[in-house]
């Protein structure tokens, strides 16, 4: 047997040493068989991840939009994400978030709000056919008719954003048609005709 065979015939047991090695005691490798008998390695096999029994909660979060004013004065669009999980109405939180007023970091890009600082969501009562706002007397207090007719629009356009459901302003428990000490009027439900004539 000359070097070539000699050599050869090293090569081949070194493979299958490996091969039966590889196959049989070490767990890092995943082989699986093909339809002709042979193990082919397939590292796609080793990465899927084992199933667990345990059940993952999965969080619903949804889009909601508020109105704030923009440093142009002009009614601004800002999106507030609704975690379904925790709030048990989206509308509620939209309407509880804008008169919280803007965030931080909307405050660092102009962003105000004409609603007033003070101002409490005293209930929300939503049905199938019509939702009830009702704020503390504060949501009338300061500026004069240019602040009542933005700060109204705000909730209005806040409202119409996150329901198609007709939407009714109230303040401390009476419905709001007449708001603000320059008497303003306001037809209900809430929509972009309430101030119309």
């Amino acid at each position: 047997m000359n070097f070539s065979q000699r050599f050869g015939l090293f090569i081949l047991i070194a493979i299958t040493v490996a091969y039966v090695y590889f196959s049989y005691f070490n767990n890092d490798f995943n082989f699986s068989h093909n339809n002709k008998g042979t193990s082919v390695y397939n590292p796609l096999e080793q990465a899927q991840p084992k199933e667990t029994t345990e059940k993952q909660e999965k969080t619903t979060q949804k889009n909601v939009k508020i109105f704030v004013i923009d440093k142009n004065g002009d009614l601004r669009s800002v999106n507030r994400i609704c975690d379904t999980n925790i709030e048990s109405s989206c509308f509620n939180y939209a309407i509880k978030e804008l008169i919280a007023g803007p965030t931080k970091w909307e405050k660092s890009k102009g962003f105000t709000s004409e609603i007033p600082q003070g101002t409490k969501v005293l209930s929300i009562r939503e049905s199938s056919n019509s939702i009830m706002i009702d704020l503390s007397s504060n949501f009338e207090a300061g500026g004069g008719a240019e602040s009542t007719y933005m700060k109204v629009k705000q909730i209005i356009k806040t409202a119409n954003s996150n329901t198609k459901i007709p939407t009714y302003l109230y303040i401390n428990g009476k419905q709001a048609n007449v708001i603000g000490g320059e008497g303003i009027m306001i037809k209900q439900p809430l929509n972009e005709r309430s101030f119309d004539e």
